[in-house]
């Protein structure tokens, strides 16, 4: 009877040690990590957020529309297929998915292009607004509106 006591004790020990040690990865994921600004056109809708690159060679994205439409966020994940380059999923809230291929310029500049069901989508992040509008897809029948730190876009 003792050592089945015995055994419980070590086997809720060891798991509250993996999950102690998954917390304290967790968190020093996090303060290695990089944040960067991104910008993104999905579904001829433009999108601003931030790429999160952590030191295990993987990522996060987290984008959002300034105009409050059926297509309002996304968020996906990156992860390194090369030295310079990478795939990223995302997900937005109106059911949009799509995989995107990066390219790394930079240890924290890149873009990314894919296809979504209704058209190209294209991605930059860790670039200046003026750089990041020459990788992106601009839809047809929309223009460029740079500001002094933003993009924007208007119809022609």
């Amino acid at each position: 009877m003792k050592r089945r006591y015995i055994a419980w004790a070590l086997v809720a020990g060891a798991g509250w040690g993996l999950a102690a040690c998954a917390w304290v990865n967790d968190k020093a994921m996090g303060a290695f990590s990089s944040s960067v600004a991104a910008t993104a056109i999905v579904n001829e809708q433009l999108l601003q957020g931030e790429v999160r690159l952590f030191p295990d060679r993987t990522g996060t994205v987290t984008l959002e529309s300034a105009t409050k439409t059926l297509l309002s966020n996304c968020a996906g994940r990156l992860r390194y297929s090369g030295t310079t380059s990478g795939v990223m999923d995302v997900n937005c809230n109106n059911g949009t998915a799509v995989s995107m291929r990066v390219a790394f310029i930079g240890e924290t500049r890149g873009y990314a292009y894919g296809q979504t069901a209704t058209g190209p989508a294209s991605l930059t992040f860790g670039l200046a607004a003026q750089d990041a509008k020459a990788y992106l897809v601009v839809p047809a029948n929309q223009q460029w509106v740079v500001g002094a730190e933003a993009l924007a876009l208007e119809p022609k």
